[in-house]
């Protein structure tokens, strides 16, 4: 009884979020970012890490999304960031077909994260990783593909929404060369809707606060660090919790003093490039959680209080929390007694 009333208790926080602000909720919405770009039975694609306990499935699939919602829904995940690589992209088809064909989706929210730099990169002319915003096909590209958004996403029942806002991620924002707010406005101008866009801007170097990071904290709206992972900081010896402790959450709090800022953890990484391992345990996974869910509090601004996690199924990077045959539903267990909270 006692769990169903907290899981009550959640759901009526998040259905709250998608309305007003929660400036002061104790508990933060928790969302995962998700991938739907695995072809059924041939992930040959990269080397990944791990054995699903639902194979090597199919994103296209609706009974896949469907037991990826329970497993989200039944454990304190209150939603999925799930990538978005174009409207023709075979992520998009999968998500059309699998996460939004599921028939419990209404137990959980999404919003779209938007692939900048793999979607933008190449509109300057120039594969250079710097998106060039002096040049006019860049924003040409940007419009095109939020006017598509609004049409096919943003009045779904489940799309997130923040003070009636819908909730777009923008990746390594910081890669934006002359970006001003005033794109921002002719962007909420040319598709007639208020988006509230969260920007993948912080990270090492300059980007380690907002005074001297490319796009200040006075453009977006909120602010986050998709993945705070950099093979040269990597000490030997080094885990998934010591290095976030060490490198990334000074970062966050730097963030976290002058603007909206979003942490983001992830509870372990190991990838097909070869670079160097952070392993992880679901122990040391909780203690980054407690310390994440601690950033921000004192925001400068109203907004829901929310931690992300890299990720739900990022089989290729090794950060993924989606049960297999190795940790069993250990992550998962862990974020359910994470966002439990007393009656």
């Amino acid at each position: 009884a006692g769990m169903k009333r907290r899981m009550k208790q959640r759901l009526i926080l998040l259905h709250a979020a998608a309305c007003i602000s929660l400036a002061g909720a104790g508990e933060p919405l928790v969302f995962a970012y998700y991938y739907p770009w695995y072809v059924a039975d041939d992930w040959s694609r990269h080397a990944y890490v791990g054995t699903p306990l639902l194979g090597t499935y199919g994103t296209d699939q609706p009974k896949t999304a469907e037991q990826h919602v329970t497993w989200c829904a039944d454990n304190g995940i209150d939603g999925l960031f799930v990538s978005w690589w174009g409207a023709d992209h075979l992520a998009a088809r999968h998500l059309d077909r699998g996460l939004l064909k599921a028939a419990n989706l209404e137990r959980v929210r999404f919003a779209l994260f938007y692939e900048s730099l793999g979607l933008l990169d190449r509109q300057d002319g120039l594969e250079d990783g710097v998106v060039d915003f002096s040049s006019p096909e860049v924003m040409a590209a940007l419009v095109a593909d939020f006017r598509h958004l609004k049409q096919r996403y943003f009045h779904h029942p489940q799309y997130l929404k923040l003070d009636g806002r819908p909730v777009v991620g923008l990746y390594v924002t910081r890669t934006f060369k002359g970006f001003t707010r005033q794109h921002l406005d002719d962007l909420r101008k040319a598709i007639d809707t208020e988006v509230y866009l969260i920007a993948d801007e912080a990270f090492f170097g300059k980007q380690a606060a907002p005074e001297s990071a490319r796009n200040d904290g006075t453009i977006f709206d909120a602010y986050t660090a998709y993945n705070m992972f950099e093979n040269a900081r990597v000490r030997e010896g080094d885990s998934a919790l010591s290095y976030q402790a060490r490198e990334a959450f000074p970062v966050f709090r730097a963030w976290a003093r002058q603007v909206t800022f979003i942490p983001a953890v992830f509870p372990s990484y190991a990838d097909f490039r070869g670079n160097k391992p952070l392993p992880g345990t679901p122990a040391d996974f909780a203690t980054l959680l407690d310390a994440a869910s601690s950033i921000g509090e004192r925001r400068p601004s109203p907004a829901p209080r929310m931690v992300l996690l890299t990720s739900f199924n990022e089989w290729w990077e090794g950060t993924t929390i989606e049960p297999t045959e190795e940790y069993g539903r250990a992550y998962l267990d862990v974020i359910r007694r994470f966002t439990a909270r007393p009656e």
